[in-house]
């Protein structure tokens, strides 16, 4: 019996599948960047932590509060 034929059916099984979860994740992507109710990304600009000013250099990032107990004592 010729089995030469289940790789590349399984191949196109395969990137049919990937193609239609790659489409279905852009579309939600779409509906949630038009939703204003949706909330900001952490790495947003406007998000909850200001964008990505973790990666600025410590002489550079901007101390919201210095006088700050310590935790473990």
């Amino acid at each position: 019996m010729d089995t030469a034929w289940i790789v590349p059916m399984l191949a196109l099984c395969t990137l049919g599948a990937v193609g239609v979860f790659a489409l279905i994740s852009k579309e939600r992507t779409e509906e949630r960047k038009h939703d204003p109710f949706a909330p900001k990304s952490t790495l947003a600009k406007d998000g909850p932590q200001g964008g990505v000013a973790f990666l600025l250099p410590l002489d550079q990032r901007v101390r919201r509060n210095l006088n700050v107990a310590p935790v473990l004592e």
